[in-house]
């Protein structure tokens, strides 16, 4: 029987550019649950835009600012947690962009994006910052992870 899957947590400065490189490395862990192709494609681009809130909105790009991501597979489920500097928002308070009034305005796709492919979105607040969290059970069908 195979070792289960550790946390792995990677921590970098607030550059959309370090997205590719944290992409790298949950698509690798993705394969490694069993993922279908199409499953982490969409999960990733969940992760991705929650990666880039919380550089763009908690950090408001600056630089020295970090994010982490932390990701924590189990034979249930993937958690990622996105840590940032900034006070987070109501995510309740994120208007549906698909309501007529909406159709036209900027924002709130990425949330409505992460609320339609993960089974978790919260937003939880601490004194120095925030952190996303999205989680994504697995399927019944789907091989334990090893």
């Amino acid at each position: 029987m195979a070792a289960p899957l550790l946390p792995v947590t990677l921590t970098c400065n607030t550059d959309l550019r370090f997205i590719d490189l944290i992409q790298v490395v949950g698509s690798e862990l993705l394969k490694h649950m069993s993922f279908s192709q199409e499953d982490g494609e969409r999960l990733w681009l969940a992760i991705q835009e929650g990666i880039a809130n919380a550089m763009r909105h908690g950090n408001k790009l600056d630089k020295q600012k970090p994010v982490k991501v932390t990701f924590t597979p189990s034979a249930e489920k993937l958690e990622i947690r996105i840590d940032d500097l900034g006070p987070g928002v109501d995510l309740a308070m994120v208007p549906n962009p698909n309501l007529p009034e909406n159709l036209l305005k900027p924002g709130g796709r990425g949330v409505y994006f992460m609320r339609a492919v993960m089974d978790t979105v919260e937003l939880e607040r601490r004194s120095d910052g925030s952190t996303l969290v999205l989680v994504k059970h697995r399927k019944a069908k789907d091989p334990v992870a090893s």
